[in-house]
């Protein structure tokens, strides 16, 4: 039951790292006024600590075999 719960997390982490970084980087223009640099940014890094956490849970899921 745990694995389940644990790979059925992987598409939910991938999508909210990526929306929590887009949100951080378009606030940050806004505050800073240098659209759209700041929220391609973070963007690219949400989604780069999207794959790294879809990474990390995938191979949690294969050492537990």
């Amino acid at each position: 039951m745990r694995k389940a719960g644990l790979a059925s997390s992987v598409g939910l982490v991938l999508v909210v790292s990526i929306v929590l970084g887009w949100a951080f980087g378009s606030w940050l223009d806004s505050k800073l006024h240098t659209a759209p640099y700041l929220m391609m940014l973070f963007t690219l890094l949400g989604i780069a600590a999207g794959f790294i956490e879809m990474i990390r849970i995938a191979q949690q899921l294969s050492k537990d075999d």
